[in-house]
């Protein structure tokens, strides 16, 4: 009956750190349609695969945050990847870095102000999607 008791209390223990942190807001997804799928959302940094090379991304990115009126004051880009910064009307800053990470699938990263901004970050992700399967 001991061993029982001890068993329980591991497995619970497990449970409290396995759900801590920001490990619960890892999601995985499939986007509507081809050009995206998984996504994850760490430490304030809403990030999405999309399946495609990093120069229709670069294009997409930057028309949607021409739409969604982001200034970009910030654009570096090579094979590897990119950086965009930019500034929304409120002052905000927005980040965002592309990653090759094969010939046809790129990595996204958008982050919203300096702790991160879920919703808005999706709405910009939701904006490059758009732009995305226009491309």
């Amino acid at each position: 009956m001991k061993l029982r008791k001890q068993r329980a209390l591991v497995l619970l223990c497990c449970l409290v750190v396995g759900s801590s942190g920001c490990a619960p807001l890892i999601a995985a997804g499939v986007g509507a349609g081809a050009g995206f799928g998984t996504y994850s959302y760490i430490e304030g940094n809403l990030k999405r695969d999309y399946v495609g090379p990093l120069s229709t991304a670069w294009e997409a990115t930057l028309a949607a945050l021409d739409e969604l009126n982001i200034a970009p004051n910030v654009q570096e880009k090579d094979y590897f990847g990119g950086l965009i910064e930019g500034i929304m009307h409120d002052g905000t800053k927005v980040t965002i870095k592309l990653k090759r990470l094969s010939d046809n699938l790129t990595e996204v990263g958008v982050r919203v102000g300096s702790f991160g901004d879920r919703a808005k970050s999706e709405t910009i992700h939701d904006k490059i999607a758009e732009k995305f399967k226009k491309k």
